[in-house]
């Protein structure tokens, strides 16, 4: 991990994120142990850097060209599945979701397409303690897939119904890009 980190700066930024978001949901680092939690999109081994970014602008949305990337976006740390392999650590029950590669993982991992109507169908009901998801309504491929925006809300309101379908009566989002559109 380390040398990933010194290759990518930014990789280290965001596992700082990603284990706050735990520690202020759940309270403390120790909490998560034994709990059974979801990682939608939660990134893989095939990642690729986005070549651009989509804003929204008073004009509609544009498409900005990330510099230094010319198109020629390539594999990156940044994507990986760092959320679920820190849950792994803490000993909780990971489950990650994502479209990308998790063969090597050591959590429970699917490949599914969030973009597809009844993608988390096969999950039962109630049977998570928390779910988070993020970065999937902005990423490029997710636009690409999506171009048009109203798509977009629509696959966001589909996944956070099922968000609330899959969280046991306790159960707690972590962080939800899909619920963040909304608000």
């Amino acid at each position: 991990m380390s040398k990933k980190i010194a290759k990518e700066p930014g990789t280290e930024a965001i596992i700082e994120q990603l284990i706050g978001r735990i520690q202020a949901a759940f309270g403390s680092l120790s909490a998560p142990k034994g709990k059974r939690i979801l990682d939608l999109a939660c990134g893989s081994n095939t990642s690729k850097a986005p070549s651009f970014v989509f804003v929204n602008t008073p004009l509609g949305e544009r498409r900005l060209q990330i510099p230094g990337t010319e198109g020629n976006s390539g594999y990156t740390a940044q994507f990986e599945p760092w959320f679920c392999r820190i849950l792994l650590e803490l000993g909780a029950v990971p489950v990650g979701i994502d479209i990308g590669d998790l063969d090597a993982e050591a959590f429970e991992h699917y490949h599914v397409d969030l973009g597809l109507e009844g993608a988390l169908d096969f999950l039962p009901d109630h049977s998570f303690d928390a779910v988070q998801d993020s970065r999937l309504f902005g990423s490029p491929e997710f636009v690409a897939q999506f171009p048009d925006s109203t798509d977009r809300l629509t696959v966001a309101d589909a996944i956070r119904k099922q968000e609330q379908r899959l969280l046991k009566a306790t159960g707690i989002i972590i962080h939800s890009d899909a619920k963040n559109l909304f608000e």
